[in-house]
């Protein structure tokens, strides 16, 4: 609006057209006094929990029902904090038995805390871990590998540059044949390394070629990574998809790696859930969308000043 001091109008809308002053404000439990919003309307058979962070690194867990598409009715309940004490005091509390009785699937990521808010509070519902958070986990075993070549590379980097410096010869970097350094090469191939070969740029691909033929124990980590998403693409029951993991575990145990080792343990301790999504191929994608968007609202108003407000806005539209 022309002429109109921005300060004014956000005070105008905030105190006077938005409905702030007359709500309530969010709720407490009356054990933990939780501070909490809740929405039992909107509590559907299909379910995703994950937390998300306003400001200053404070964490809200949010359940948001994956029927609602994102649109109005997405938000089922939003609290203050992660404890599984404190998720199950809301979620007891504030949405009736026989509405959570009622819910058929929860998603979440491989959060413990998370999953056994769901045990407790919702105890007829199946739990599905994220199908990305666990390719997510192998991901990072994976970079956590060609961190540690490139800090080696850089260590015989830096040993022959001192002999050189000590013989008073001039240091010559070795390069590849695409023209780059080794360190440039590690570094360079992250992104790559991170995406299925589909996906790669000619430029990537020269890179990906010459990472491989050097380092072949990377190369066997990739293709195991590749059989994992293919073994999430297939369309099978959860019987057959469960021993096509199992099989799969063999493979990451031959690596012979530590980074590895850890991921097959993590696996194995929640294989049960890991499963579940061959049953109805559900993922936490709505509850990502969602913290998506309360993110892009959080850089438009470039952070949260104000969260009670900005919760108070976010009810408007998702509730």
């Amino acid at each position: 609006m022309y002429g109109v001091n921005g300060e004014t109008l956000r005070k105008i809308y905030k105190y006077r057209l938005s409905g702030y002053t007359e709500w309530g404000g969010m709720s407490k439990t009356s054990y933990s006094h939780t501070p909490y919003v809740c929405f039992p309307e909107n509590c559907g058979p299909n379910l995703s929990i994950d937390e998300t962070a306003l400001s200053k690194d404070e964490l809200f867990t949010i359940v948001t029902n994956k029927d609602a598409h994102g649109g109005a009715g997405t938000l089922v309940a939003m609290l203050y904090g992660t404890k599984v004490s404190e998720i199950v005091a809301v979620l007891e509390e504030a949405i009736p038995a026989w509405r959570r009785l009622k819910v058929k699937e929860v998603t979440c990521d491989l959060s413990s805390a998370m999953m056994e808010s769901v045990r407790i509070s919702f105890p007829q519902a199946i739990i599905t871990n994220d199908r990305f958070h666990v390719q997510q986990l192998f991901d990072e075993a994976m970079d956590d590998l060609r961190i540690d070549i490139r800090h080696q590379v850089r260590r015989d980097e830096a040993t022959a540059q001192e002999m050189c410096r000590e013989q008073g010869i001039e240091y010559v970097p070795i390069k590849a044949r695409n023209g780059e350094t080794w360190p440039q090469i590690l570094v360079r191939t992250k992104r790559a390394l991170m995406v299925s070969k589909e996906k790669w740029s000619v430029i990537q691909r020269q890179r990906m070629e010459i990472l491989f033929e050097n380092y072949p124990q990377i190369e066997q980590a990739y293709k195991v990574m590749q059989r994992l998403r293919n073994i999430f693409n297939e369309k099978v029951d959860h019987l057959k998809g469960g021993a096509m993991l199992m099989k799969w575990f063999t493979d990451v145990e031959a690596l012979g790696r530590e980074h590895f080792n850890t991921v097959v343990r993590t696996f194995k301790n929640n294989y049960k859930t890991i499963v579940n999504y061959f049953r109805s191929r559900a993922t936490n994608a709505s509850a990502e969308s969602f913290n998506a968007k309360i993110k892009m609202f959080r850089n438009q108003l470039r952070g949260v000043s104000d969260p009670l407000f900005f919760i108070f806005r976010l009810c408007k539209l998702f509730a």
